[in-house]
């Protein structure tokens, strides 16, 4: 009996180790579902990421921080516009080679949000928005309708704190003028 009991004591702990694993897992993430925790993932087009970006904005309260390589999408920036004329704060830095007649770039200028071209020689690729110093937006999404309709893009959204000071560091340092630093 005892040497069966043995023989059974790494089945026993292996076992064990598993349902510990297991309870730390809580399950599989409902893609674009009910946010469960601090980080909800949606796929374009089925899960129409710009209504989710419009969403975030509409919920902004203090400000806004936007680093976009393709900005075209027109209902995008109305949210934005409209976020800033009820009083939060709005900055945008926009990829200078993507700034043509279908861009966003003027109606957003003519708002009177501050908006940044990047000049520098590498592109800047950034798509992320940090909302109110506790929210991120960041992803494949690029925010034209090509992205929201037509191709494979991802938008994670991530609640946390300690994620956008981290984003919001790399979007201040390319306010300043740095870029790679």
């Amino acid at each position: 009996m005892r040497s069966g009991l043995k023989a059974c004591l790494p089945l026993l702990f292996l076992a064990f180790l598993m349902g510990y694993a297991l309870s730390l897992y809580s399950g599989p993430v409902e893609r674009g579902g009910p946010m469960k925790g601090p980080i909800t993932p949606y796929f374009c087009p089925e899960d129409h990421c710009a209504l989710r970006v419009i969403s975030w904005v509409n919920r902004a309260n203090s400000s806004i921080d936007l680093a976009i390589y393709s900005f075209t999408h027109d209902d995008i920036s109305r949210a934005l516009i409209e976020a800033y004329r009820r009083g939060v704060k709005v900055r945008v830095i926009m990829e200078e080679r993507n700034v043509d007649k279908y861009s966003e770039y003027e109606k957003l200028v003519e708002a009177g949000i501050p908006v940044k071209l990047d000049e520098n020689s590498a592109l800047m690729h950034n798509k992320f928005m940090v909302i109110d110093g506790k929210v991120v937006l960041t992803g494949s999404f690029n925010y034209t309708n090509s992205a929201d309709k037509r191709n494979d893009e991802n938008l994670l959204v991530v609640v946390s704190p300690q994620v956008a000071e981290s984003y919001e560091a790399e979007f201040n340092e390319m306010w300043s003028g740095v870029y790679g630093g």
